[in-house]
């Protein structure tokens, strides 16, 4: 299943939640016993919609129905068990309440999403350009069924040689075919995958032979929409002055400032009894410090001092370690015991919330890696350097899509997420990121 429209259901899913919680429970009078059932029922459905494994798929079949149904009386059994303990009569009715609209509306999104699958009318595709690129979309195009687009051939004026290197290749004819080859195919979309520069004769067959209301897409930009990410080695210098070098309204920057400091300041509060833990924890397992910091380059690559627990045993302290590339393995001997269920769970990296609180760092942006390895990729990865232009985050779209990428991967998710960032999504996020450490499965860093 496609990562982005897996993250689609589970964000979709946890606004039914949040939504269903908040009017279920505002009728409760005390305000703190309100934010602890209201958090606590958000947390405990999510968590057991992930571990009933309720996103394997995109499939919504009599079995995800079941998979609800035991969601549901999972719940009630918890919920049930609480309200004796809160000695609360009303809960009961707004536990009641809660269960029948939240999984109402879990129900109605599915079907919704199962008539629009149903009524989406496939669309044939034909692609301009037989070599790497092109090959490259078609592969990208197939392996995303969800899409309902069918690729019917190309077209290249190298025809035969590509026909001999690869006879998959369906080749239908030449750039001037156009026309014959959109009209009879019933072509929808057409892909220019044209590694180099056109020259005019193939644009003027082009442009006489694409039919009003075929749309037209250049290869990247068409890999961007699809992938949600940026195919780098495609991409060139007009790029990046067109679509990237465009500042954001100041607004959009003293909003986005006010929201990092709020939730930093919430995670703090609301985590400080772990925290508090975790440091104890780590002092005094060998009573060294509780804190180590390591310098990470910044917005337009300005060095800062990045904060996290300590893992490991102080006479085993690498200050060239780097979590962002190397794995760490369950024995290893470096790391304390006590701290790896704070690695697993992203625990070691809560004091960034003082990064953020600083201004060094953001809540949602690219993470932020050594200089060693800025300098290294800045080198050899096109377009590096462009993810410090705005300041690093403790989450990131790169993140939530992909746990182990490699460096243009990286890059390609960061500059997405840079071209297209907003509060909202940015929101959408930090929800996606939370809901992957709370299981256990936030690996990337």
């Amino acid at each position: 299943m496609d990562n982005f429209l897996k993250n689609k259901f589970i964000l979709a899913d946890t606004l039914i939640v949040l939504i269903s919680a908040l009017y279920s429970f505002h009728y409760m009078p005390s305000g703190v016993a309100k934010f602890c059932v209201t958090l606590f029922t958000i947390v405990i459905t999510l968590a057991l919609m992930h571990t009933k494994q309720f996103y394997n798929d995109n499939k919504f079949n009599l079995k995800k129905l079941y998979t609800l149904f035991e969601i549901a009386s999972v719940l009630c059994v918890i919920l049930a068990v609480m309200s004796f303990y809160v000695n609360y009569p009303l809960i009961i009715f707004l536990v009641s309440c809660y269960l029948i609209i939240t999984f109402t509306l879990l129900v109605a999104a599915r079907i919704f999403y199962l008539l629009t699958k149903l009524f989406k009318r496939q669309k044939n595709v034909l692609i301009v350009g037989a070599g790497q690129d092109g090959k490259l979309i078609a592969e990208e195009i197939k392996n995303r069924p969800e899409l309902k687009l069918n690729v019917v051939g190309f077209l290249d004026d190298n025809m035969n040689t590509i026909e001999d290197q690869d006879s998959s290749i369906k080749i239908l004819g030449l750039t001037c075919d156009s026309e014959a080859v959109i009209k009879d195919n019933n072509v929808k979309l057409v892909i220019v995958a044209v590694k180099s520069r056109m020259d005019s004769d193939i644009l003027t067959d082009l442009v006489k032979g694409i039919p009003l209301g075929v749309k037209v897409w250049r290869m990247y930009r068409f890999y961007e929409k699809i992938t949600h990410k940026f195919l780098v080695s495609k991409m060139s210098v007009n790029w990046l002055f067109y679509d990237c070098v465009r500042k954001k309204a100041l607004l959009y920057a003293y909003l986005k400032r006010i929201c990092d400091i709020i939730a930093s300041v919430a995670i703090i509060v609301i985590t400080s009894p772990i925290s508090l833990i975790a440091a104890i924890g780590i002092k005094l397992s060998d009573l060294g410090p509780v804190f180590f910091t390591q310098t990470r380059i910044g917005k337009f690559g300005k060095p800062f001092k990045m904060i996290k627990f300590r893992i490991m045993y102080q006479d085993k302290v690498d200050d060239n370690f780097d979590d962002d590339v190397t794995e760490v393995s369950a024995d290893d001997k470096r790391m304390i015991p006590f701290c790896k269920i704070l690695r697993k769970y992203h625990i070691d990296e809560l004091p960034q919330m003082l990064n953020v609180l600083k201004g060094d760092m953001s809540i949602v942006g690219p993470r932020p890696v050594r200089e060693e390895v800025y300098y290294e990729n800045k080198e050899s990865i096109p377009f590096w350097e462009c993810r410090n232009w705005v300041r690093p985050g403790w989450c990131g779209w790169q993140q939530v899509n992909v746990n182990e990428p490699t460096a243009e991967e990286r890059v390609g998710y960061d500059l997405y997420y840079i071209k297209h960032r907003h509060i909202l999504w940015e929101l959408a996020i930090f929800m996606l990121f939370t809901g992957k450490i709370l299981l256990g499965k936030a690996r990337g860093r």
